[in-house]
């Protein structure tokens, strides 16, 4: 990488005042220059709490850079520490609205990277020498690919060190106990020592700006919970911890005709959907083998064997009847608080 490439000095940034750069990423053939927006807010000259926001690891998750558009132009004042945003992490994917590297590589399969490895270690190289050069907390704004609906939920490995004291505070209720990754942003986070949540929530290539409020109420817990911004009120709720999950699959094709709602509490036995010939003849009816919440489902309606329709979260620590009074809607405890 070219010394004329973006390297992040928290001395060049004025205390006081937010900032956006254009500044200059890898170029992938050598030809042409390639530019991505990062923002820094330095409060204070102590650079410490620093949060790190970065979104569209994968360039068709474009949700998270709706979070990070709200983000950056809210006005709100910065009381300690630092703020960095990269807005478009996968620059390439993003113009092409496709989710991988140019070279077809998962980024975040890539990290922590190597300066002399392939394009993508390469570049997972750049990136995270980058946001890790300051950073104390990362957030990683993450979608469902195309044709898959998340439901807003955190995913984090609980056994980091200080992770549940931080997500004891934030805004989202459903907290998803997942193991780390190989290659992933948030195992190389977590192997300094540091914690990283990621957030999901929305559909690829689509934007939702209710999705987008969530992410953003959560970026806004965090910096509230570190003494960095003041808050009309605390973002602390219960907590909903799912440590099992599995999708459910079609067993035969055909089209679906969904009968669930995403963020649903659903018991065993319940249906969620049907399968049916093109003629309209029933295939089958799709049931709930276990109580359990819908953490995101498949928008696509032309359904082959085997595809993954529902992503469901166990709830075995939970009694389905006691969550919610409204037909048993997560959404019931999210904080839509500005």
């Amino acid at each position: 990488m070219k010394s004329s490439l973006f390297d992040l000095d928290i001395e060049d940034y004025e205390i006081g005042y937010p900032r956006l750069d254009f500044v200059d990423f890898p170029s992938f053939y050598g030809l042409q220059k390639v530019k991505a927006p990062v923002y820094v807010y330095r409060a204070t000259k102590e650079v410490s709490p620093c949060v790190v926001v970065t979104a569209c690891m994968h360039g068709d998750e474009i949700n998270g850079l709706r979070t990070a558009q709200l983000l950056m132009k809210k006005k709100m004042k910065l009381l300690k520490g630092t703020l960095i945003v990269l807005p478009t992490v996968n620059i390439y994917g993003f113009l092409n609205k496709h989710r991988y590297l140019p070279d077809r590589k998962d980024i975040n399969r890539c990290f922590p990277g190597k300066n002399k490895g392939n394009f993508g270690s390469r570049f997972a190289d750049f990136i995270f020498r980058n946001v890790t050069r300051y950073g104390d907390v990362f957030i990683d704004l993450h979608s469902g690919g195309a044709g898959r609906f998340n439901i807003p939920q955190i995913r984090c490995d609980l056994s980091t060190p200080g992770m549940h004291e931080l997500v004891e505070n934030v805004s989202i209720p459903l907290v998803v106990n997942s193991a780390l990754r190989d290659g992933s942003l948030r195992e190389a986070i977590s192997e300094l020592g540091k914690p990283c949540i990621v957030f999901e929530g929305g559909e690829g290539l689509r934007i939702d700006e209710t999705i987008a409020k969530y992410g953003l109420n959560l970026i806004k817990s965090v910096l509230h919970q570190y003494g960095m911004i003041k808050a009309k009120k605390e973002f602390i709720g219960e907590k909903f911890i799912i440590k099992k999950r599995r999708w459910m699959r079609a067993s035969r094709g055909g089209l679906l005709l969904n009968k669930a709602k995403y963020g649903k509490i659903v018991k065993e036995g319940e249906v969620v959907g049907e399968l049916r010939q093109m003629s309209g003849d029933l295939i089958t009816k799709i049931r709930m083998e276990h109580d359990g919440v819908i953490l995101g489902m498949s928008t696509s309606s032309l359904v082959m064997a085997g595809d993954a329709l529902y992503h469901i979260g166990f709830l075995d620590d939970y009694n389905p009847d006691d969550l919610a009074d409204d037909e048993g809607e997560l959404s019931d405890y999210f904080d839509f608080e500005s």
